[in-house]
């Protein structure tokens, strides 16, 4: 560890703080979509769909929450290394599990019950909510990011002194650190590599013995591991960030990140229709399983550091509004669930068109989430701690 540098005198990456906010509230756009989708299965479906909101449903899973837990790994290190145990488990628990079981109560059934009611069931929702959500089967629904960080935390400081050392050793400070990847420029390519090669190797060990959509307490393990692949990599980058989380700004290396993001991802989506994912580990032969989640993996990190980048470019100051969906982005992914499915269920009922109906749903699910978050969360201290902002009320400057 004594390579490592101290998180508390680095300056705050205002940039990174966005990009999380954006990975967060991109969710609301992707839950609206995948309701048009022909092929991805969801709760509430329109009657005609298009494969354009497959394909767009595709690009988002490749790198939104990848990069999500990116970033809470690194942060995750960032605040171990800069607090005490007690502190960290305090910031912990109030950012993560405090919001988990209020939020899995109030926002989550949602999903169930319009599944539900499209099989066939007659009751309200409260009788559904406390007879076959509560007494049967609780589930996260669109927490389940917060059930595995919730986990990863305790997993982490499990796993730590071992996963310090995995890190030093794949990415030692003297190539990788702050004054060696300032003087190699290959060693950001290189970076990129290494963590696509990583998250594959445990990807592929961990499908090898259970099939996607496999499920054990709400936790399925081949995306479990998967994302805490990348959970991890991020804490490896603690000292490192000039690799991948900042450094010099080279257009031309945005432009070709930008033009492999592409690349791999159409790579990936053609590979993917060869090779499902929900089949078994070498259903079309082990190379062809192992180059899919090469690509999957591989290209997720492709476009975090493609977006990292750019927002690095264009969106690294603090303003008003940038501090604005830093702090609601959090409130307002827990609670636009309900929201998204109440409202696509009219909207979906309607005549119109496809596309006048994803963009009426999309435009409501985005103004009534943040009128919510506005007028009811915002200045509320009760409101702010159940939803995970540590009961800090954001209040507006008068």
């Amino acid at each position: 560890m004594a390579e490592q540098s101290s998180p508390a005198k680095q300056s705050r990456l205002d940039y990174l703080d966005n990009l999380r906010s954006f990975a967060l509230l991109l969710g609301l756009a992707f839950h609206v979509a995948i309701v048009y989708a022909a092929i991805i299965i969801y709760p509430l479906r329109n009657d005609d769909r298009s494969i354009a909101f497959d394909v767009f449903g595709e690009w988002v899973h490749l790198f939104r929450m990848p990069m999500f837990f990116v970033l809470s790994g690194y942060f995750t290190e960032r605040i171990y290394l800069s607090k005490t145990l007690k502190e960290f488990l305090k910031l912990r628990a109030l950012r993560i599990i405090l919001p988990l079981i209020p939020g899995i109560i109030l926002f989550a059934p949602m999903q169930y019950y319009v599944n539900a009611l499209q099989e066939g069931y007659q009751g309200n929702y409260f009788k559904f909510l406390w007879e076959e959500f509560l007494l049967k089967n609780p589930a996260p629904s669109h927490l389940w990011f917060i059930l595995y960080l919730a986990l990863y935390t305790f997993l982490y400081l499990g796993v730590r002194p071992v996963a310090s050392r995995i890190g030093t050793f794949i990415l030692p400070s003297s190539r990788y650190g702050e004054e060696g990847s300032t003087t190699r420029s290959s060693v950001k390519w290189e970076t990129l590599l290494i963590a696509g090669i990583w998250c594959t190797i445990w990807t592929c060990c961990i499908n090898y013995f259970f099939l996607k959509d496999e499920k054990y307490l709400n936790i399925e393990p081949v995306q479990f591991i998967y994302d805490f692949s990348f959970f991890l990599f991020g804490s490896f980058l603690i000292g490192k960030e000039n690799t991948i989380l900042k450094g010099k700004i080279d257009r031309f290396e945005i432009i070709l990140l930008g033009f492999l993001s592409f690349l791999f991802f159409g790579l990936f989506y053609w590979v993917s229709t060869i090779d499902p994912y929900w089949s078994y580990f070498g259903y079309t032969g082990f190379g062809m399983r192992i180059l899919h989640i090469f690509l999957k993996c591989l290209g997720g990190w492709i476009w975090i550091a493609f977006f990292i980048r750019l927002f690095q470019v264009f969106f690294n100051k603090t303003s008003k509004l940038s501090s604005y969906l830093r702090e609601s982005s959090l409130p307002v992914y827990l609670i636009h669930h309900p929201i998204s499915l109440g409202v696509g269920f009219l909207v979906v009922s309607t005549g119109l068109s496809i596309w006048i109906k994803f963009s009426l749903h999309i435009f409501l699910v985005y103004a009534v989430t943040f009128l919510v978050y506005h007028y009811i969360i915002r200045d509320s201290n009760f409101w702010l701690t159940v939803l995970g902002n540590k009961g800090i009320s954001f209040k507006r400057n008068k």
